[in-house]
């Protein structure tokens, strides 16, 4: 047993970058199977689309990942990716991802063009490795475990984002899962998916899973590392970004609990309208 543990304490798993430097160096160089990251915020804030963005990023070092929601769609994913795309190779766009989802920047000339290489550049890059897991509503996490399993089967590194954890059930719950989830206790069933992926974590990959704020102390007993996010102070230096279109605002990512590394605070800049987040100095 004692030749076991030391040679485990020994072997650091390589770590995956997030694409946040500052979040990374919390992390130790980034996210390791075993590991599960909580994020929680209030409704806007846009931890659905942090989430969607760390996995795009994880997903371009060539991890294997899976992205589960119940609420967005395969078009909506790619809509919202592609906006960020736009957002970097063509700054001066303001085509919100809005506009590609609904199609009605592909009805236009003048941004057809621009829209159809940003998703060339999504599927070039992360076509093989991103994949989306529509979930039903109060879906179990067997499911789940059966998407990372797939993923560590055939790759060095494998992460699984889940959006929303309100949206999901534990296993356990037998034929009547979906009823049970809707009858029995709120808090009682995030608590069990919250150890439930957990598990999915301890058996080869890194999870992250988002939720809302008023259940970030359900989530914390099982995750690694918690995270909430905020809105960030406006200064006068960034009030003109402040008037973009794309509706650019700061954000703070509050790291309160870390069983990797250091807490504190990844200062943030939030885009909605490209669907994508960037650091901020100060």
């Amino acid at each position: 047993m004692q030749v076991d543990v030391t040679t485990r304490l020994g072997a650091l798993a390589p770590a995956t970058p997030t694409g946040f430097r500052s979040l990374d160096a919390m992390l130790s160089g980034g996210l390791r199977s075993g590991t599960v990251l909580a994020l929680t915020s209030a409704p806007g804030l846009g931890r659905t689309a942090f989430s969607l963005l760390v996995a795009y990023m994880v997903a371009r070092t060539r991890a294997g990942v899976v992205f589960a929601s119940v609420a967005l769609d395969a078009t909506e994913v790619v809509a919202q990716l592609a906006a960020r795309a736009l957002h970097r190779e063509y700054p001066d766009a303001q085509t919100p991802y809005g506009m590609i989802w609904s199609g009605q920047a592909w009805q236009d000339a003048a941004t057809h063009r621009a829209v159809a290489d940003s998703v060339d550049t999504v599927v070039k890059k992360v076509g093989s490795q991103l994949h989306l897991y529509r979930a039903a509503p109060f879906e179990s996490t067997a499911s789940l475990a059966e998407c990372a399993a797939h993923q560590w089967s055939r790759h060095e590194r494998a992460v699984l984002v889940v959006d929303d954890i309100e949206a999901f059930s534990a296993v356990g719950s037998g034929a009547s899962g979906q009823l049970a989830a809707v009858n029995g206790s709120l808090e009682s069933r995030i608590t069990q998916v919250a150890f439930d992926l957990k598990r999915i974590a301890d058996q080869g990959c890194a999870v992250i899973v988002t939720g809302l704020s008023r259940h970030a102390d359900l989530m914390a007993p099982a995750a690694t590392i918690a995270a909430q996010l905020f809105p960030g102070e406006v200064r006068a230096s960034n009030a003109p970004e402040q008037k973009r279109s794309l509706g650019a605002r700061p954000v703070d990512l509050i790291v309160s609990k870390n069983r990797v590394g250091p807490t504190g605070v990844v200062r943030l800049r939030f885009v909605p309208g490209a669907g994508t987040f960037e650091e901020r100095a100060g």
